[in-house]
């Protein structure tokens, strides 16, 4: 598994705005105390000003393993109520779901399984994290007061009152030990140390589209990632990667480092071979192209109204395409959204730059359908974790692509997870704010999406 760190800056907590720095000397690991898997679920309740001053520079998502940072790493938190507040970097890691918390830090599990699971999946995860920071801040993971746990932290006087993560290893008769994460940090600090400094060579001979990059591409450049790309490493990269567009932060030689994405939804800082980048301009040329070039589809398939499904996979249907193509609307010049990024078309914003346009609402309509892919993806690992417990049917699978498409993964995720489809019916009606408020849009269109989910 590797690190994946998605930027979830908390902007309207107090400790963000206090803009308090610190000189980092450590890392304490937590886990939250109450039993929620889902790190975007205190994205969501702490997001706000009314969150008091608590705040940790990151969560560890129980379901996916997947880090949401919640503050730069520099700035002050408020994670552990003693002075190291002022010193360490405090994560947390989200619990499971099927415990239940009795008295204090004891509690009971309805599901050893999937809570074993779940615990593997935040501790492996951390360890990468903790390796990450380490390196970045120049720690020993095996130093002296380095890497400590909350528990850890109360026993030095520096930490309030709290037993985590210990009390939830221990409760669940795990193995894991904060000695033993100490020394997990520094062999995934060893391993990764040996690893680029034998980095597995490519072949040489790539695409013309790419052998060109090392010449082209630049800092601060946007790029996409070809589809057979691995880490610099020759480690596996993630699906979820290679179809977003980044920006790269760095070059050096054949290796270049992707950082943000355009949105600025995640940060991955990750190392990429140079001949695996096709610049911005390269991306939206090709999608354009495509687009304008795509074939009519098959009699029997159009009768059907359904995209080819492809893996077993479960694709998006015409009438969910139309559903979301209503609600986003169709540019066909390249405008900036609200957040600052070129768009066109039904929101496509791959390789997007400002003067282009596209011939025809209906090579808007076919970088749609490409875009719908990677949230049909998102549905579809739902259902491939267990997060949805019960055959979706293609309606179902359209509304909740159109969903994932106007409020993202990690709402699809909250949305889904553990629920009934009844109960996944009514919570669909929840989303209809933005900035707090109620939008007679939003309104309008989950009351659609829930009325095909049931049809």
């Amino acid at each position: 598994m590797e690190l994946e760190i998605m930027e979830k800056i908390l902007t309207n907590n107090p400790c963000y705005k206090a803009g308090k720095k610190i000189k980092v000397s450590g890392l304490m690991l937590h886990s939250v105390g109450c039993p929620q898997p889902s790190a975007n679920a205190f994205v969501g309740q702490w997001n706000s000003p009314n969150a008091s001053r608590a705040c940790v520079h990151a969560f560890i998502d129980g379901n996916t393993g997947q880090v949401y940072q919640t503050l730069p790493w520099d700035h002050r938190a408020w994670h552990c109520g003693g002075n190291a507040n002022s010193t360490h970097i405090g994560v947390e890691m989200c619990e499971p779901a099927c415990i239940k918390y009795t008295q204090g830090a004891s509690f009971t599990c309805s599901n050893q399984e999937e809570a074993g699971a779940l615990v593997k999946r935040t501790y492996e995860a951390a360890v990468k994290l903790f390796a990450f920071l380490c390196k970045k801040y120049n720690l020993d993971p095996l130093a002296d007061g380095v890497i400590i746990s909350h528990k850890e932290g109360h026993g030095r006087g520096i930490a309030s009152g709290h037993g985590d993560p210990e009390h939830l290893w221990k409760g669940l008769n795990t193995a894991y030990t904060m000695d033993g994460f100490r020394k997990a940090v520094k062999q995934e600090m060893d391993k990764n140390r040996k690893d680029s400094q034998g980095a597995v060579q490519q072949p040489d001979t790539v695409p013309a589209s790419k052998s060109t990059a090392k010449d082209s591409i630049q800092p601060g450049d946007t790029v996409r990632i070809a589809p057979d790309a691995v880490y610099y490493t020759g480690k596996t990269m993630p699906d979820w990667v290679k179809k977003d567009l980044w920006i790269v932060k760095s070059v050096s030689g054949d290796r270049a480092v992707i950082d943000k994405n355009v949105s600025g939804t995640s940060s991955i800082c990750s190392p990429v071979h140079i001949k695996y980048l096709v610049a911005a301009a390269d991306a939206f040329r090709e999608a354009t192209q495509a687009s304008q070039s795509e074939q009519p589809k098959p009699q029997q398939e159009q009768q059907a109204g359904k995209l080819p499904v492809a893996d077993g996979k479960l694709s998006i249907s015409e009438k969910g395409v139309e559903l979301v193509a209503k609600y986003e609307g169709c540019r066909l010049a390249a405008y900036k959204c609200p957040a600052g990024v070129w768009t066109i078309g039904y929101g496509h914003t791959m390789g997007v730059k400002q003067g282009d346009t596209l011939p025809s609402n209906q090579a808007a309509k076919a970088l749609l359908k490409e875009d719908l892919k990677k949230y049909g993806d998102y549905v579809n690992n739902c259902r491939k974790k267990g997060l949805i417990t019960f055959p979706l049917n293609q309606n179902q699978f359209d509304a909740l692509t159109s969903f994932t498409y106007n409020c993202g993964n990690g709402s699809l995720q909250k949305l889904v997870s553990g629920r009934d489809a009844a109960t996944i019916a009514e919570k669909l009606l929840l989303y209809n704010k933005g900035g707090g408020k109620v939008l007679a849009g939003l309104t309008k269109r989950r009351q659609e999406e829930r009325e095909l989910f049931l049809s």
